[in-house]
C-alpha cells in the first residue's frame, strides 16, 4: 500500500520546483552517496553546515526572546539558505522520486535540569514540545515518504541530548513494529539488537539525513541544546499541531 501511494504521488507529482540557492555550501560533498545510504539504512552523516551559518542562526535564535518553532527560515535568512540549498533540494528529490515540498522548518531548544528560568524564557509555553521519556523511541509518518535534516546548532556529546536511531527501521518494520507507538530501550535492543541503535555525536554544524518513518528518539539533555530541522516532503498537507521533541 505504501509503495503504491508513493508511486502515484512521484508519477502525478505537480510540484513547482523549489526556488534554490546556488552558492555551493558543500562543495566536497556528494550527493548520490547520501541518497543510497538514505535508501539502505534510513539515515545518512558526515557533513557540516559552515561555521558562519552556524553563527549567523545562532544570533536569530539569541535574539529571539520567544523563539519561534515553526518555520523560522521565513524570518531567518541563514535558515532559508540552508533548507533551500541546492545539494539539500537535490537529495530530497531524488530520494523522494519527485519534486519535493519544503514542509515545515523548526528550531528546537532542550534544557538540563540546572538550566535558568531566564534560559528557557526562549521558550514560548503554548510551543513548549512534547517531552518523551528518555528510553522512548517512535517513529513520525510526515508522508508516504518523507525526508527530515537535522543539525545540531550546539555542540552534542553523550550527555547533551543526542538524537539516537535505529538502523534501517524505515522499511523493515513488522506490523507489530508498526502498532507500537512507543518502544523502549530494553525491547528495542531485543527486537534490532544493540549494533542497530546509533547515536549521533557532533560539534556544532553536524548535518544529518534521516527518513523518521525509522525509529528514533531524543536523549535526556543534561546541558543545552539548540537543534534545526528541515522537512520535504512529496504531498503537501498540515503541518502537526505542535513541535515535536527529536
Amino acid at each position: 500500500m505504501r509503495e503504491r501511494a508513493i508511486s502515484f504521488y512521484q508519477k502525478h507529482n505537480s510540484t513547482m520546483a523549489l526556488q534554490v540557492y546556488q552558492c555551493d555550501l558543500f562543495p566536497n560533498k556528494e550527493v548520490q552517496s547520501v541518497v543510497d545510504s538514505l535508501n539502505a539504512k534510513g539515515y545518512s552523516n558526515g557533513w557540516k553546515i559552515p561555521d558562519v551559518s552556524v553563527s549567523r542562526i545562532r544570533e536569530y535564535a539569541d535574539r529571539t526572546k520567544y523563539l519561534k518553532y515553526w518555520n523560522p527560515h521565513r524570518e531567518c535568512e541563514a535558515i532559508d539558505e540552508i533548507a533551500r540549498n541546492e545539494k539539500f533540494v537535490e537529495i530530497a528529490r531524488r530520494y523522494l522520486g519527485a519534486e519535493p515540498i519544503l514542509w515545515l522548518t523548526q528550531l528546537k531548544w532542550s534544557f538540563g535540569p540546572d538550566s535558568t528560568d531566564e534560559k528557557k524564557g526562549f521558550l514560548s509555553n503554548s510551543n513548549e514540545p512534547i517531552q518523551y521519556d528518555g528510553d522512548a523511541f517512535h517513529y513520525d509518518t510526515l508522508d508516504f515518504k518523507s525526508l527530515t535534516i537535522f543539525i545540531y546548532l550546539t555542540d552534542v556529546d553523550p550527555s547533551s541530548g543526542p538524537h539516537v536511531l535505529i538502523e534501517n527501521t524505515h522499511r523493515t518494520k513488522s506490523f507489530g513494529d508498526i502498532c507500537r507507538i512507543i518502544l523502549k530501550d530494553e525491547a528495542a535492543r531485543e527486537l534490532f539488537g544493540e549494533e542497530r541503535i546509533k547515536m549521533i555525536l557532533g560539534r556544532k554544524g553536524t548535518v544529518l539525513f534521516e527518513e523518521t518513518s525509522a525509529f528514533h528518539k531524543a536523549s535526556r539533555c543534561q546541558t543545552e541544546r539548540l537543534m534545526l530541522s528541515i522537512d520535504y516532503v512529496l504531498q503537501r498537507k498540515p503541518p502537526p499541531e505542535r513541535p515535536v521533541l527529536a
